[in-house]
């Protein structure tokens, strides 16, 4: 073969590979971008894919989104150009999806829809305040409790702080299963997996089930998996929040994402700041926590699980 026409594919090769954290000299990649993993360069098969989450000593570092068995250091590195970005339309109700937006298991039969699929980066903006909505209207949880004693509005953040066993997750079917709303969209993040299992089946059995979408990232995998979940949750319930829906986002729980971002931030080597946590989470969370919200188009409330512990 002429090596003159033989295609260019930018990739590189690790130097280190440590843990779930990759080092590579690709100059040209950008934080977030996604990167795959190959045998060779330029071939066909992928053996698993990374993300860029920082830079050191002119190396790129780059979590693994997946585990990192049976890579090396000829294993090729080809950057995509882009973030994570999920396919969204009203077909994916009723249905789990993974950390990277692909249905995985159908809990309700799907719908008709005409719906040409769109795509979208979950690393998006909050809404600015302009094209924001004041909270006017009445939230009903369907908890007579809670709507006698706690009125929420429409488009609220709302906590719910626990210690472990206190009834969190019990509360939470409640919500499902009793709130007004037209879309709910759930995020599980470092559960464990008996856990999942059991979420699906009370999902099979609820008559919310064609109405909901579920995302989980067990404890088991990646952080950047952890983080990236409650991205691609929020993403969906944007996209219906935009097709002036009233969409309940559910992050359970808020206190594992903090620590899969911990856990990110460590690995990029940053040095821990209060309570073991770096800067870059106390600047990362806020920019989750202001997506939600009333906009022009539609309603977006969020109601985070939180889990009170001593550290």
């Amino acid at each position: 073969m002429n090596i003159n026409f033989m295609p260019f594919y930018p990739a590189a090769y690790p130097v280190r590979i440590q843990g779930n954290i990759i080092e590579a000299p690709l100059r040209k990649v950008f934080i977030g971008e996604i990167c795959l993993l190959k045998p060779y360069p330029g071939s066909p098969q992928t053996i698993g894919q990374a993300q860029v989450i920082g830079f050191h000593h002119q190396q790129a570092l780059l979590s693994l989104m997946g585990s990192s068995l049976g890579l090396s250091l000829t294993t090729a590195i080809e950057p995509t150009g882009h973030t994570l970005s999920i396919q969204l339309n009203e077909t994916l109700l009723g249905t789990m999806l993974d950390v990277a937006g692909h249905p995985i298991l159908r809990f309700a039969p799907p719908i008709a829809s005409n719906a040409t699929r769109c795509r979208r980066s979950v690393n998006t903006n909050a809404p600015d305040f302009l094209s924001r909505k004041p909270i006017t209207n009445y939230f009903a949880t369907g908890i007579r409790a809670i709507d006698g004693l706690l009125t929420c509005g429409v488009g609220q953040r709302l906590g719910i702080f626990a210690a472990a066993g206190c009834g969190k997750t019990i509360l939470m079917n409640m919500l499902i299963n009793y709130a007004q709303a037209d879309i709910f969209v759930i995020a599980l993040i470092g559960e464990r997996g008996r856990e999942v299992t059991e979420f699906v089946d009370e999902l099979k059995r609820s008559p919310r089930g064609s109405q909901t979408i579920l995302i989980s990232s067990t404890s088991d995998q990646p952080a950047v998996d952890r983080c990236n979940a409650a991205l691609v949750a929020t993403t969906v319930a944007e996209y219906f929040r935009d097709q002036n829906k009233h969409v309940i986002l559910f992050i359970d729980s808020i206190t594992r994402y903090c620590r899969a971002l911990r856990d990110v931030a460590l690995a990029s080597g940053e040095l821990p700041a209060r309570k073991g946590f770096p800067a870059s989470v106390f600047e990362q969370l806020p920019t989750l926590l202001e997506r939600p919200g009333n906009t022009q188009k539609g309603a977006l409330t969020a109601i985070l699980k939180n889990r009170k512990t001593n550290t």
